[in-house]
């Protein structure tokens, strides 16, 4: 059996970031993110034995979902230069660890996985995505379950339906009634989570509800057809059009354990490399 692991890279540097102390080198550069996000990582390897594996990443340009909406994650604090000078070194060791990475001017990571998701199903494969935000839950199907890596729960369709009164199809319709505050998406006001499974119950979805306006309009005045269009467009995870999807490219590649070991010395982690022999002993069996 196939199965695809895809890890948020994003996500993971904050929580590494924020769930750790201050750490750093005796010269003064900051390592907390990098340890915790190591850390992790060894751990989901000696767990998982991944042998298709790729970690996505948001990039600094403004995407599509900003150009359509200014206000779109407004409310969150700048990064942390920190944590921004952190994030080239965890690349670079993903790199040295024989790990694929995702990127694309314009996408976030959720984007980059709900694409590679979809053709690797597609393609045969069983998938397992690692992140804690909400809206990859959408991509749950009887292939694909999500991984929330803070609680440790595994959403399959059965837990999705459990947590928020919809399947993951449906899921998108409900956040766009709700809105989403962790990305500054207003929903319809005075629209909570018992009247969205009313109204989804009645409509089915948010698209069906639109060709029906002016009878929900009726129920709900306030509602604005626009704001409902674009939570919709916002919230939907997008479709990475260039990126393809090749088993070879999703394979783990050996290891360059020297130039690894070495890089985590000048790092002073030196606690990570007895995990590490661990890492490299069972990617070593791949090849």
């Amino acid at each position: 059996m196939r199965v695809l692991h895809l890890l948020d890279g994003s996500a993971f540097v904050y929580r590494s970031f924020h769930a750790l102390p201050p750490l750093s080198t005796s010269k003064g550069f900051p390592t907390g993110a990098v340890y915790g996000f190591m850390k992790t990582l060894l751990a989901l390897f000696r767990k998982e034995r991944p042998r298709y594996f790729a970690v996505a990443f948001d990039t600094p340009a403004p995407t599509k979902r900003e150009h359509l909406y200014k206000e779109y994650k407004a409310g969150r604090p700048p990064m942390p230069d920190p944590l921004k000078v952190q994030i080239p070194v965890i690349k670079e060791l993903l790199r040295l660890a024989g790990v694929n990475l995702y990127e694309r001017e314009g996408y976030e990571a959720d984007d980059i996985i709900a694409t590679l998701a979809e053709k690797a199903t597609e393609s045969g494969f069983w998938v397992r995505v690692y992140s804690p935000d909400k809206d990859v839950l959408q991509l749950v199907s009887d292939r694909l379950v999500v991984i929330n890596p803070i609680s440790g729960e595994t959403f399959d369709r059965g837990k999705v339906l459990e947590k928020f009164g919809v399947p993951p199809e449906r899921l998108v319709d409900y956040l766009a009634l709700v809105g989403d505050k962790a990305d500054n998406v207003e929903g319809i006001k005075g629209v909570g989570p018992k009247t969205a499974l009313k109204i989804l119950e009645k409509y089915q979805s948010v698209e069906n509800l639109l060709r029906n306006w002016q009878d929900f309009s009726h129920s709900f005045p306030q509602a604005k057809r626009e704001g409902l269009e674009l939570a919709l467009e916002l919230l939907k995870l997008q479709k990475v059009e260039d990126l393809e999807l090749k088993e070879e490219s999703l394979k783990l590649k050996p290891p360059a354990t020297e130039r690894l070991k070495k890089r985590l010395e000048n790092l002073e982690m030196r606690s990570l490399l007895k995990e590490l022999d661990s890492l490299t002993s069972f990617q070593g069996s791949l090849f």
